[in-house]
């Protein structure tokens, strides 16, 4: 009799395990893809010194030369700033993956953030 229990109670064990396994396969097929983000220091003879904030931990302090761009792929749900040295704000942000930015210079030599691919 003990042979009769254990085949209906395996497999009802086996059946509600099931379900547990799939919704953990779809979550991980449906999560967000990682997309760059870019910055171009579009100044004529200023090194752009940044620090990175990713999720308000600080992350990577940047030195972006002129004319050349920084850029790194982060996943969307990520809340990622920008804190420059000579900046017009206190920050900037949050910044959109897959989207490109520019460092401008303005008056009084501080520097601006905008949207758009560097010049």
């Amino acid at each position: 009799m003990q042979t009769s229990i254990r085949g209906p109670l395996a497999a009802a064990l086996l059946l509600g395990a099931m379900p547990l396994a799939a919704p953990l396969g779809a979550n991980a097929a449906t999560a967000p893809e990682a997309q760059p983000v870019s910055v171009t220091n579009t100044q004529a003879a200023r090194v752009a010194y940044c620090t990175l904030l990713v999720d308000g931990r600080a992350r990577t302090k940047l030195a972006i030369r002129p004319g050349k761009t920084w850029s790194e792929a982060f996943a969307p749900r990520r809340e990622i700033l920008l804190v420059c040295d000579r900046a017009t704000s206190l920050r900037f942000g949050p910044l959109k993956a897959g989207m490109s930015y520019r460092l401008v210079e303005t008056e009084g030599a501080k520097i601006q953030l905008a949207e758009g691919a560097g010049a």
